[in-house]
């Protein structure tokens, strides 16, 4: 259960979001985002009313801050509850209430303090903090139906998704407290939430647990819903979602900013699930979308409607400001605002107005300073943090534990070779007394810093109880699967003992319809140009080759169910050696140092993926 986000990975374009019409900037140092005037978060004119939409998505568990390393050594913390918790308490106080916590689902996959409890904790600290209703996440159903029954049974929020239906009867399934939308009642301003899930969950999950369930196309369910919303009352309609898509973003130019429908924005891959989904329901029917699945950074108004995504790990959120007529009650949709990205931090870097060492020079070492937000210092949530104790106490020895050091960062990309893909096929590779081995980029959740590498740090990484298959294919049938698995629709695979060469990600390719269904699907796309063994062989198409894997992709995740339902039980070896993880940890723990200068992980010489020049 491994791949993420189903998204056609691509290199995402760099670009400077430009300051237009009504866009308010706020500049820390100093901080003068505490000189800020209150309208720019809220309507001062007394005859309207504001109300806050806060987004969060792809929680992952992440109850505890990231620590990264500066390059003088210092650690900076980013995320984590009790500071996520410090700046809800700031937003409440500062709209009397008048707000709605609304996540777009995939809460509790991730962790150690998540996954040992089956995302209990998680669910226990957003019923604290007072998460209004959630999306359901693919990454929900990781621990089967009856863990996600229990989790909803304890959340004391609902769960919303419209379009989940039971595939024998095609009734919508029942879970409890589960349902399609509900209405929220905000300071007098009636709310309608509705939820939905990615289409691509079957491919995005361990398929035996949803196997029964039909994950319909959002449109036809949510348009039913909204109807039904605005017939009970609804003043306004919000979508959570967990489905999104790519925009266009610079990594190191994000600024926090008021942006309205006059700002200059990025433009947003149309082919993915939110643009598809708003080009098809009807205009002006959805106030606003709290979108998820894709990791990405989405703070635009697509088809004239907000919407906005804060990547993932709780590092950063948005704000929908939704503004109301105080006599008619009616939303005025044309003073709509979006407030993101937030990050998530009890210290800035001086200077600066963010703590995410990402976003650094790679040199720079600044100092440390109070953050800011809305003109009050963010504050670690006491009743958070005493809550966090006894699971982060419990926890540290296997957080803290050192398996080896690595001379360079353990790297991971979704549209080119990593360290991490490369060094998690060599350990399946080896364990399984395979001839190649392929790794799915969803596997694999995050990269690793150079130096020390932590239990923790790879279980942040690979998350995912998978376990080690190795199955018998002829030449032919292991083209035909790497082929599939570079196809582009679930971005670079890690590869061991072979060499392939690609089509660019962002470049259009035949696709051939190869289930028969009369559909071209992306991964059916003909990416794949050329493969051979590491040692320059070609393959012999009648020679059978041992290749190992993740039972999640035998089992027909990342769209290889047509694929392995060819082939037959006896061909696969099903490994019972615990999981991929702890077979990583293992192999850490012999090998002390790895990814050295002079056995490094990717090799710029001898490269396991190639990609052809760009035809333009």
């Amino acid at each position: 259960m491994n791949s993420k986000k189903n998204h056609r990975s691509r290199s995402l374009l760099l670009f400077l979001l430009a300051v237009a019409g009504g866009c308010v900037t706020f500049r820390t140092g100093s901080d003068l985002r505490s000189k800020a005037p209150d309208h720019a978060f809220h309507s001062t004119d007394p005859g309207e009313e504001t109300v806050l939409i806060v987004g969060i998505n792809d929680f992952h568990g992440s109850l505890l801050p990231k620590e990264r390393k500066l390059p003088d050594g210092r650690i900076i913390q980013s995320g984590g509850a009790s500071a996520l918790a410090g700046m809800l308490r700031i937003l409440k106080e500062e709209s009397g209430g008048k707000l709605l916590i609304v996540d777009a689902g995939d809460e509790w996959q991730g962790t150690i303090e998540s996954n040992q409890v089956k995302g209990a904790s998680v669910v226990e600290f957003f019923n604290k903090i007072g998460v209004s209703a959630a999306a359901v996440g693919n990454h929900e159903f990781d621990f089967g139906i009856p863990s996600l029954s229990s989790r909803f049974t304890e959340a004391k929020y609902p769960y919303l998704s419209a379009n989940i239906f039971e595939k024998i009867t095609g009734n919508r399934v029942v879970w409890p407290n589960f349902h399609p939308s509900r209405i929220f009642d905000v300071g007098g301003y009636r709310v309608g939430i509705a939820g939905f899930s990615t289409v691509q969950t079957p491919s995005t999950t361990r398929y035996e647990f949803v196997k029964h369930l039909d994950f319909r196309d959002p449109v036809a369910s949510i348009s039913s819903e909204v109807t039904g919303l605005r017939a009970k009352g609804a003043h306004a309609v919000l979508v959570t979602a967990h489905a999104g898509t790519i925009c266009e973003e610079k990594l190191g130019l994000r600024e926090w900013r008021i942006h309205d429908r006059t700002s200059v924005q990025g433009k947003c891959d149309e082919e993915h699930e939110i643009p598809v989904f708003l080009k098809g329901i009807d205009p002006g029917s959805v106030d606003g979308v709290v979108a998820g699945h894709t990791h990405q950074v989405i703070h635009h108004f697509l088809n004239g409607v907000p919407v906005v995504q804060g990547e993932a790990y709780n590092q950063y959120f948005n704000i929908i400001y939704l503004v109301f007529d105080r006599a008619s009650r009616q939303l005025k949709p044309e003073k709509t605002r979006i407030e993101g990205l937030v990050p998530i931090c009890s210290q800035f870097f001086d200077g600066l107005e963010h703590c995410d060492v990402r976003r650094l020079d790679g040199k720079q070492s600044p100092g440390l300073v109070q953050a800011m937000f809305h003109g009050k210092p963010v504050r670690p949530d006491p009743v958070i943090e005493a809550w966090l104790k006894p699971i982060r106490e419990g926890t540290e020895k296997f957080r803290k534990e050192v398996l080896a050091t690595s001379e360079f960062p353990l790297t991971h990309f979704r549209d080119r070779e990593g360290a991490f893909g490369n060094l998690l096929a060599d350990v399946l590779r080896q364990r399984g007394k395979a001839d190649f081995a392929l790794v799915n980029s969803g596997g694999i959740r995050t990269s690793l810093d150079a130096g020390e590498i932590t239990y923790d740090g790879i279980f942040r990484a690979l998350p995912f109880d998978n376990l080690l298959n190795v199955i018998e294919l002829t030449g032919a049938q292991v083209k035909l699967l790497y082929r599939i698995a570079t196809s582009g629709a679930h971005g670079v695979v890690g590869v061991s003992g072979l060499e392939l060469t690609l089509t660019p990600f962002d470049q259009e390719v035949p696709k051939d319809d190869l289930n028969g269904n009369a559909k071209l699907e992306a991964w059916e796309a003909r990416r794949l140009v050329s493969l051979r063994r590491a040692s320059g062989e070609e393959l012999e198409d009648s020679k059978v080759y041992r290749v190992a894997t993740f039972d999640f992709l035998v089992n027909g995740g990342d769209d290889l169910g047509w694929f392995f339902s060819m082939i037959p039980e006896r061909s696969i070896r099903r490994e019972l050696t615990g999981y991929c993880r702890d077979l990583v940890t293992e192999y850490l723990k012999r090998e002390k140092r790895i990814n050295t200068k002079e056995r490094p992980l990717v090799d710029p010489e001898h490269p396991r993926i190639r990609f052809l020049p760009r035809v333009e």
